[in-house]
């Protein structure tokens, strides 16, 4: 078959539509006879026979609603991708993927995306808290446009947007002793349950060499790889941690109780994309309130 024109066929829908090739051709904003030569047109590159006359009227023949059931299809396809195009073009529609480590997408994703979400309602994200080596890997791959993941000097396929440090906060049970202390030191542990971390998460290894360095290093009782699921247990009285600010402000607002931390190093954590990519629209604005969020900690 010969290529088919897409002017055509807009003509031939108008004319099945109004009825009447005049009524096409206003539509069209064009003349009654170049209607006509477009359904012409159509019939000679199809093969078929559209329209007949009858009592001075164009009546469609069978075949016409036939090929009417195709070209409408076409045509909510067309629609449909126009649309989508322009969505996309006024950031009205985005599916974009987020990988991070489980200490910040339980907490400062999770809180940015509560902030950001109802002034940006069509932003469409999938967050996935893993461990670091696989944010590293998936972002490297492309399969997530953004990651958040410990600090890292690996350049392979990434691109290194910012690190983020961040100063450790104490986390205890409402009614806690050290509650009466304004900052709190590892040397204010001893004689109190700790709820530690594994010795595969950046926190856990600075509170590890932490208690190397003490006579009497606290008796750490649980050990957790999560933040918040530190928080929970202390929350349950079953001892005091530390933790990243925005977990600290989680725990605060279940009931806890934080103080500043004294700390030789910070939370820490960085930003990468995939090498050689841009954000994008929706993106850039998560970034942007993940900065406003961070600064309000």
């Amino acid at each position: 078959m010969a290529y088919l024109s897409q002017r055509a066929l807009e003509a031939f829908q108008i004319v099945l539509e109004c009825g009447s090739v005049s009524g096409a051709a206003e539509i069209m904003n064009v003349s009654q006879p170049a209607v006509s030569r477009l359904i012409r047109d159509l019939e000679e590159r199809t093969g078929l026979r559209l329209f007949t006359r009858f009592g001075g009227k164009i009546v469609p023949t069978p075949e016409a609603h036939e090929l009417a059931i195709e070209v409408n299809r076409s045509f909510v396809g067309l629609t449909a991708i126009e649309k989508s195009a322009r969505d996309i073009r006024l950031g009205r529609r985005s599916t974009v993927s987020i990988a991070a480590m489980p200490a910040l997408a339980h907490s400062i994703l999770a809180d940015t995306l509560a902030d950001l979400l109802p002034h940006q309602p069509d932003f469409r994200v999938t967050l996935n808290s893993m461990q670091t080596h696989n944010v590293i890997r998936q972002v490297a791959s492309r399969q997530c446009q953004l990651g958040f993941t410990a600090p890292t000097r690996h350049a392979h396929d990434i691109d290194l947007i910012r690190n983020v440090h961040l100063p450790y906060v104490c986390l205890m049970p409402a009614g806690h002793p050290l509650a009466a202390c304004d900052v709190i030191r590892f040397e204010d542990f001893v004689g109190h349950a700790v709820i530690g971390y594994h010795d595969t998460t950046a926190t856990g290894v600075m509170m590890e060499r932490a208690f190397s360095q003490m006579n009497t290093p606290p008796e750490v009782v649980v050990r957790s790889h999560l933040a918040t699921l530190a928080s929970q247990l202390v929350l349950r009285g079953l001892g005091v941690s530390v933790a990243d600010p925005c977990t600290g402000r989680l725990h605060a607002a279940a009931g806890g109780v934080t103080r500043p931390f004294e700390a030789r190093t910070s939370f820490g954590f960085s930003i990468i994309r995939p090498r050689g990519t841009l954000l994008g629209r929706d993106l850039e604005a998560f970034d942007r309130q993940l900065a406003i969020y961070m600064s309000a900690t």
